[in-house]
């Protein structure tokens, strides 16, 4: 069974004194499109890990009270949520909104399958969960490089991360164009 995680643990430093999160795009909010980009990837559950308590329908919240450890730590605990029959997870960043999921699968051998454009890797990220949770015994260093990861042909939406007002006001004006990769022309 698949699930989703949506990772909105973060702290915003470069966001400034406003919820990142309750920011606006549009007439939704960032970690609405994130949460109805969760849902639109067929997931049979979706966890939310923050610091406080998040109510939002139909959405686990999961708290991580040691957010301050970095993203990993956030991924441990949303990992830790999850149910055993839960054997493959997407992971959803909440300041990405336009990151909808591609069609992704597994193959044998693989541990993590993810969007990508010109060899970057984008989001979200399917991963077997029980590789993630073996690779992240090893510390706050990503799992990039201790999963075997497969790239799928990405968008420039699986690139945008909204990490400042100035890109929260570029994605207002032009969506996920206004984030094309420089040496891809378009």
């Amino acid at each position: 069974m698949r699930a989703a995680i949506i990772l909105a643990a973060g702290a915003s430093h470069r966001f400034g004194r406003r919820d990142k999160l309750q920011a606006k795009l549009g007439v939704h909010t960032l970690l609405e499109h994130v949460v109805g980009n969760a849902r639109a990837s067929g997931a049979q559950r979706i966890l939310l890990v923050t610091v406080r308590p998040t109510r939002v329908a139909g959405v686990t919240n999961v708290r991580n009270r040691a957010a301050w450890h970095g993203l990993s730590s956030s991924l441990a605990v949303g990992l830790r949520a999850l149910r055993p029959l839960e054997r493959e997870v997407l992971i959803f960043l909440a300041d990405m909104p336009f990151a909808r999921a591609p069609r992704m699968k597994l193959r044998p051998g693989l541990g993590a399958v993810r969007p990508g454009i010109l060899g970057r890797p984008g989001h979200p990220v399917l991963i077997r969960v029980g590789a993630a949770k073996a690779a992240l015994e090893c510390g706050d260093a990503g799992l990039a490089g201790r999963l075997t990861t497969a790239l799928v042909r990405g968008t420039p939406a699986h690139m945008l991360d909204i990490d400042t007002p100035r890109a929260l006001q570029r994605a207002r004006r032009h969506g996920s164009r206004a984030f094309r990769p420089r040496s891809v022309k378009g």
